[in-house]
């Protein structure tokens, strides 16, 4: 539970010999949807980024999540191939960074359906699952999360498309 991620982030920051704000523990254990490892990174970050903490210190996403939420942000923005190219370079370079396919799906797809109409939502769920079978199968990573997001800027620009018929 966040309650004891908040007890770990305080026994951490107490060995640590650092002052942690209960209320910049609640959000550090929000904002790491209760995982504790990635609770932890954050902790360190926030410390790297700003030390002594006050309650305003901001909690940031891990980069490679920020990448991410450009990907989403681009590929509704505009359905093109050559932004398709771009957003299939982004995704290799997660991939060489380390970052997981299916994590990489996962977020992408949580990012893409904050904003999506209704509508949408259980086609693109299942070109998600699809795909994501498709990751666990099979050997290149890249080609399948390019394929999901062909798949999804097609659905998008074809509902788009039809709203102003």
């Amino acid at each position: 539970s966040e309650a004891d991620v908040c007890a770990v982030l305080a026994a951490v920051a107490d060995k640590e010999r650092i002052t942690l704000p209960d209320a910049l523990a609640a959000r550090i254990a929000k904002a790491s949807n209760r995982n504790l490892r990635r609770a932890v990174l954050t902790l360190e970050a926030c410390k790297v980024r700003r030390y002594p903490f006050d309650n305003d210190t901001v909690v940031e996403l891990p980069d490679w999540e920020v990448y991410v939420h450009s990907i989403a942000l681009d590929v509704t923005r505009d359905q093109s191939p050559q932004k398709l190219l771009a957003c299939r370079e982004k995704l290799y370079e997660l991939l060489a960074k380390c970052v997981p396919a299916d994590v990489i799906l996962k977020t992408l797809l949580r990012e893409l359906v904050k904003n999506l109409d209704d509508e949408l939502k259980p086609e693109v769920f299942k070109w998600a699952a699809i795909c994501e079978h498709r990751i666990q199968c099979g050997a290149k990573d890249i080609f399948h999360l390019e394929a999901f997001v062909a798949k999804f800027m097609s659905i998008y620009k074809h509902f788009i498309a039809n709203m102003f018929d």
